[in-house]
């Protein structure tokens, strides 16, 4: 099945925008990982201590800042 040309742009910018999705997304579960393991020494406990909460919101802060960094890098591609 052949599509017009309209169609296939339409498809291809649709695949784009799913594939920029999909690698935020994947952004964001490296990170969650990297906070986690830079920042909790000890799963035992239901509570943060201190210097885990410090380290969580540093570590989240930079990745909110990386975060709106790759959305305007993916907004001037488009």
């Amino acid at each position: 099945m052949a599509f017009d040309e309209a169609t296939q742009r339409e498809l291809q910018a649709f695949v784009e925008q799913e594939s920029a999705k999909a690698k935020l997304q994947s952004t964001v579960h490296e990170f969650t990982g990297r906070c986690w393991d830079l920042c909790i020494r000890d799963t035992k406990t239901n509570q943060l201590d201190g210097r885990e909460t410090a380290c969580l919101q540093n570590c989240v802060g930079r990745f909110i800042d990386t975060s709106v960094q790759i959305v305007k890098q993916l907004q001037t591609k488009q």
